[in-house]
């Protein structure tokens, strides 16, 4: 049996102590590069998405537009919201006069975009029902929200989106 003596009690702690800052500093370092890696994936992803915008803008200036369309279309099908690729689709149609395949992608960009406000409000509601209650009780007597509930307001990239829409129609009723 060995009896812990003043002389070897001490190290042996030392050395325990040591061990054990050793196994968090470990635990921590895992955690910080699992962290990272999460973070890397989506950087990779974003980098992977802007690349792909910037191949597809490429492709538009050296006249394949029907490649960067399908570039463009890929990516608004990988991110429902993406307003770049979902413009840029409106320019080429435009350019091309094809307004029926214009209007198709205004109104996909639209309910998208209404489908992520939407979800937005509904999360936000289903967290916070008092003060969701009381925001939208406010929002109505100051004259925020239209009868049905609907913000006034609206996000210019949608409102654009809508004048868009307008313009498109008339333009295909004064061709029929």
């Amino acid at each position: 049996m060995i009896v812990a003596t003043s002389a070897w009690y001490p190290a042996m702690w030392n050395w325990w102590c040591i061990d054990e800052i050793m196994n968090q500093t470990a635990a921590r370092l895992f955690t910080i590069v699992e962290t990272n890696a999460c973070g890397f994936a989506m950087a990779k992803q974003k980098i992977a998405r802007k690349t792909q915008m910037e191949e597809a803008r490429k492709l538009e200036k050296e006249g394949k537009a029907a490649d960067a369309l399908k570039i463009y279309r890929a990516l608004a099908r990988r991110k429902p919201l993406n307003a770049d690729a979902y413009s840029r689709m409106m320019i080429i149609l435009r350019k091309q006069k094809k307004y029926e395949a214009e209007l198709k992608i205004i109104r996909q960009a639209i309910a998208a975009a209404e489908h992520v406000i939407a979800s937005n409000q509904q999360a936000f509601d289903e967290k916070n029902r008092d003060s969701a209650a009381l925001s939208r009780k406010l929002a109505k007597s100051l004259g925020l929200l239209n009868d049905k509930g609907f913000p006034v307001y609206e996000e210019p990239q949608l409102r654009a989106w809508r004048n868009r829409e307008a313009v498109v129609e008339k333009r295909l009723e004064s061709r029929r």
